[in-house]
């Protein structure tokens, strides 16, 4: 089948992989003029480094099958994943439970509720029952109001917005569940994987292999519709030139692709049109010096602009042969906030005044260089019963399947996840291929 792709980030090029091995031809089309979405890479004066944070945990069976696949395995390592978190001026760990109950801010009841509430997401396998009930009534309910106002809302609230309080509680017990998976038993530290050449070399390797097995890559190439007739798809149209295809995959925000097809057709594919998103801002500093001697850092203090940051360098080392530290100050935005249009130079200031609260002797002449990264669907936004909401990889619109991190839900966006959606709307083509004799 000639199978053309939208996107070339991980599940574009997931999916242009598993095709291509099959036989079929593939044409991947990305906007952008580099491949790898929000697992791309950058040059930062000489070292490739991604553009936002990415870890692995130890339940990402579809990457670590991958790396496997390529031969690759040695490129994952494993380290203790340091937390701490800034509270009211100070600063602490917070990644085992005997960090836990040093944590002063909570009484000790509610430091013990607190880790029962993780070691039970940890061993529970079911997230349906979480559906109907608010991250909120949920956390609070087994953890306590005090505990949720100290850990809780002010995450809740500087992620998602005027959305805080519906996102579902299937999903806030998602994340603790999997990076408390990560931890060989409930009174371990958290032992997460990286790669230690970094996404790129991964990315590098796929885009490689679709290459050797003939599939075509279009960078620069912005699609502008899915062309659809009465018998289902028929192509797309890629900057004014149409392009016939037998089945096209979407792997575009929700967003996108309501407005790549045709007005009726839309409503063929699910309530693509009633999920919102939240996009992201993300500061990335080069640093002569770390800030701490943890990779996550929670924070929940007024006076500091950001709920945390991630000092990447605390857990893969790579880049500390060159001396420079990489720390990541991530934003979580609804659409149209004005830190999307903030000048670069304005949040460097703003996160270099917010760094100084948690560490006072950090100075501006720390920042030996730094980037930023804008995209305006990092994530949806996932209210109660939001699994009657997700729409069916293979939609009512003959030819035409659709992939989205929203498919992964209670999960986040993770590599591991797009990897495993690629192979399973993979395997969807070949079936359709199938059934055509």
């Amino acid at each position: 089948m000639r199978v053309g792709i939208i996107g070339g980030g991980v599940a574009g090029l997931g999916c242009a992989y598993f095709l291509s091995e099959r036989g079929h031809a593939v044409e991947l089309f990305e906007q952008a003029p580099c491949l790898g979405g929000l697992a791309g890479c950058f040059d930062f004066d000489g070292l490739r480094v991604e553009k936002y944070y990415h870890f692995v945990c130890r339940d990402d069976a579809d990457l670590i099958a991958m790396l496997e696949r390529f031969g690759m395995r040695d490129e994952l390592e494993w380290r203790p994943g340091r937390m701490s978190f800034f509270y009211s001026g100070r600063l602490y760990p917070f990644g085992t439970p005997w960090d836990l109950l040093r944590f002063r801010p909570l009484s000790l009841a509610e430091r013990i509720r607190f880790g029962l509430n993780v070691a039970l997401s940890r061993s529970a396998q079911s997230w349906q029952q979480y559906e109907p009930v608010t991250a909120r009534d949920w956390l609070i309910s087994h953890i306590g109001e005090r505990a949720y106002a100290v850990i809780w809302e002010p995450l809740l609230r500087i992620k998602f917005g005027p959305y805080y309080d519906q996102i579902s509680a299937s999903w806030i017990w998602h994340r603790i569940h999997r990076v408390a998976r990560s931890r060989r038993n409930v009174l371990a530290r958290e032992r997460l994987g990286f790669l230690k050449r970094g996404t790129d070399a991964l990315l590098s390797r796929l885009i490689e292999e679709i290459r050797r097995q003939g599939g075509e890559l279009h960078t620069s190439a912005g699609v502008d519709a899915i062309t659809v007739g009465e018998q289902g798809v028929t192509g797309l149209t890629v900057d004014g030139r149409h392009w016939p295809f037998d089945a096209v995959i979407s792997t575009a925000p929700l967003p996108i692709l309501a407005r790549l097809l045709p007005p009726p057709a839309v409503e063929q594919i699910g309530e693509i049109t009633g999920i919102d998103y939240i996009g992201v801002v993300c500061l990335i500093l080069k640093l002569r010096h770390p800030v701490s001697d943890a990779f996550w850092i929670n924070v929940n203090d007024p006076r500091v602009p950001f709920n945390g940051f991630i000092e990447y360098t605390n857990l893969n080392q790579r880049v500390d042969a060159g001396g420079p530290h990489l720390l990541y100050v991530p934003f979580y935005l609804v659409p149209g906030h004005p830190r999307f249009a903030q000048p670069d130079a304005e949040l460097l200031r703003e996160c270099v005044a917010g760094l100084q609260r948690v560490r006072p002797d950090f100075t501006a002449d720390w920042v030996v260089g730094y980037r930023v990264f804008r995209d305006a669907y990092a994530q949806a936004i996932c209210t109660t019963n939001f699994a009657r909401r997700i729409p069916p990889v293979r939609s009512r619109i003959r030819g035409l399947l659709v992939t989205d991190s929203t498919q992964l839900y209670p999960s986040d966006r993770t590599i591991s996840g797009m990897l495993g959606q690629a192979r399973k709307v993979a395997a969807l083509v070949n079936e359709a291929d199938e059934e055509r004799g």
